[in-house]
């Protein structure tokens, strides 16, 4: 009984620091080279077992001119790592290749 909790506990605790890893990566920022634009990717889970990768957009110079709208959906994946992956990837892309000067 005792091994059952403590891999309970321990399974727990992975988790935690799991989620809390993914939440700190859905915060980041990729910025543009002039600093207008920045996109930071997310990973939403559509219920079904998998996960939508996705990008917002943020547009303006301070927090008081952001205007922060949902860019676009890059697919599904069965893992979240794998869908913060691609994501993060399309941000990063979107930021410094295809509005680089924007």
């Amino acid at each position: 009984m005792r091994i059952i909790i403590s891999a309970l506990r321990h399974a727990a605790v992975t988790l935690d620091r799991l989620s809390e890893a993914l939440g700190s990566q859905n915060s980041e920022w990729f910025n543009n080279r002039t600093g207008q634009l920045s996109f930071r990717p997310e990973v939403l889970p559509n219920g079904k077992g998998l996960f939508t990768a996705t990008v917002s957009c943020r547009t303006g110079f301070s927090s008081r001119d952001w205007q922060i709208r949902k860019y676009a959906t890059f697919g599904h994946w069965r893992s979240s790592r794998k869908a913060m992956k691609a994501a993060r990837r399309m941000a990063r892309e979107l930021a410094l290749y295809r509005y680089g000067f924007n």
